[in-house]
């Protein structure tokens, strides 16, 4: 468990507390706790309560509760509010405008007490009864609405790839003669998962029998740790050919003359084709010539030699830049582009101007420390809403690098929202388009956008499109990189790290990159140092 999942644990016990109107004093200490744990880089989940109570904004009562969470996944005092609290006003939470005060006004006055209720009051135009509740905030949580609903059942991949790992391992312990592999969407490494897919030569009977007080079993359903589960039973000499259907997808398999008793693997060769990973196989220019598939000219987490966009305390990461480098150096890396947030992102402690010539002091000494490596400095500069940059050109031009991302206004129309972007990539110091959707995995729908114009805008520019590798965002989706691709667009794998063990995200955008078809020759970061220098030098280089 991470420090900022540990942080969301007193997130919560504080909204649920003000809900009830409960102490102000504790609900403020709780609201501390949250902040202040997600920028301590220790992790606290290996600590014991003495460590804790060395840790500065951490009290006798905050580490009672972590140590809980250790112990058994929860603690009592947020068990104690959930026990009498709706599970459906948890979702509305999850609501985007509608903190405590609104959900307790909806519940109370209207009892409202889930999205489908929610969704049917604001059908009923009930909620323009309420304070605060016109028709344009009512379409705005209908939305809203109909997104969780459609995600339920779903979970992010990188959640769910240990869960299925974990249940590999038990399977082949108790089933020493059988024969088990993960498939389906999974081994593909979509984005979001709703269910693990396992090939087995044994039926799911026997597993429920072996396992029943670990598994679930309802409505002819299986779960494990509340995700669904789908046994494909197979039969050994079929193991490989069920193997390579069920891992699809179907235009896929389509292109192959199959046969029984033959591994995956000779199922390729025996059609004249190389193998594909299955990571691969998703993509339309890889299926329309499969033949002329080769690996080695697609990017691999290997060919990265510089790690992009990460923040730092100096805005709301949590090491410092000198260990955030040492971090990036101990694992092989050349160079890491700090790039905290500029001084619109107030609730992440964007840096204020006055703080700007301290920070790139900070740099210059860590690059004094660290001889064999390279710190650059960035900023991730936030788009305002009329797409101008948060910083004018004067201060702009102190980084060396310039990611312009939006983090707020997010409910424009696909022609605003178009403009918006368009202007930034226009700005002159503009290198890096971040997160271009503004999409959060399971919470939010991104930008609505005219994708071609940006694409083209960002060619006749010279500006890099990220890849986002936090996998809550993976963004820009795989689906469009091709597309990109096809405009001339290059790409910049990059984790958005907050902490130094977040620089490890990188992989997951790989795996969207190696969808997407990436090459290497599309990817900014796999240029060495004095490379990337010259690109940092002359924009027109890409």
């Amino acid at each position: 468990m991470t420090n900022r999942e540990i942080a969301k644990y007193f997130d919560l016990l504080a909204k649920l507390m003000e809900l009830y109107d409960d102490n102000p004093f504790k609900i403020r200490s709780y609201r501390n706790a949250y902040n202040s744990i997600r920028q301590i880089s220790i992790p606290l989940i290996k600590l014991d309560e003495k460590q804790l109570l060395e840790i500065h904004g951490i009290g006798k009562a905050i580490a009672k509760k972590i140590i809980e969470l250790k112990e058994k996944g929860t603690f009592d005092a947020l068990d104690r509010i959930l026990e009498k609290t709706p599970p459906g006003i948890l979702d509305l939470l999850k609501i985007k405008g509608l903190g405590p005060k609104k959900v307790k006004m909806i519940w109370k006055e209207l009892g409202v007490e889930s999205l489908g209720e929610l969704e049917y009051a604001i059908k009923e135009n009930r909620l323009s009864l309420l304070k605060g509740f016109g028709k344009k905030t009512q379409e705005n949580i209908l939305k809203q609405i109909l997104f969780l609903e459609s995600m339920k059942g779903h979970f992010l991949f990188y959640k769910v790839l240990p869960v299925a790992k974990e249940l590999m391992q038990m399977f082949l312990e108790k089933y020493t003669n059988e024969k088990f592999s993960l498939t389906g969407n999974l081994r593909r490494y979509f984005p979001v998962i709703s269910s693990i897919d396992i090939v087995s030569s044994i039926g799911i009977d026997v597993i429920i029998k072996d396992f029943s007080d670990q598994f679930e079993y309802k409505d002819g359903e299986l779960f494990y740790k509340k995700i669904k589960i789908h046994i494909i039973k197979t039969v050994a000499n079929k193991f490989g050919l069920d193997l390579f259907v069920s891992t699809g997808p179907k235009f896929f398999v389509d292109k192959f003359k199959l046969e029984d008793n033959i591994e995956e693997t000779a199922i390729f060769k025996s059609n004249n084709i190389p193998y594909i990973p299955p990571v691969f196989r998703d993509n339309e220019k890889i299926i329309q010539d499969p033949g002329s598939f080769d690996e080695s000219g697609y990017v691999h987490i290997e060919d990265i030699k510089g790690i992009i966009h990460s923040h730092t305390v100096w805005s709301d990461g949590s090491d410092s830049v000198f260990d955030l480098a040492n971090y990036c150096r101990q694992n092989g890396y050349q160079y890491l582009v700090v790039s905290d947030h500029s001084k619109s992102a107030f609730y992440a402690n964007g840096l204020k101007i006055d703080q700007i010539k301290y920070y790139l002091e900070d740099i210059v000494e860590v690059n004094s420390k660290l001889q064999d490596f390279t710190v650059f400095s960035g900023i991730e500069s936030d788009i305002l809403s009329d797409g101008s940059l948060d910083y004018d050109d004067e201060i702009l031009s102190k980084f060396d690098v310039v990611i312009a991302s939006v983090h707020s206004g997010l409910r424009m129309n696909k022609e605003k929202a178009t403009e918006r972007i368009l202007k930034a990539i226009q700005n002159p110091f503009t290198r890096i388009l971040g997160h271009v959707s503004g999409r959060i995995l399971l919470a939010r729908e991104g930008y609505p956008l005219d994708y071609e114009t940006i694409f083209q805008a960002c060619v006749e520019n010279n500006v890099v499109m990220e890849i986002n590798a936090n996998p809550h965002r993976l963004d820009i989706d795989w689906k469009l990189i091709d597309r990109a691709r096809d405009w001339g667009v290059k790409f910049s794998i990059n984790p958005d790290a907050h902490s130094k063990y977040e620089v490890d995200y990188l992989k997951y955008g790989i795996f969207m990159a190696q969808k997407g078809g990436v090459l290497k020759e599309n990817c900014l970061n796999i240029k060495n140092t004095l490379d990337f220098e010259r690109w940092i030098g002359k924009k027109k280089m890409l």
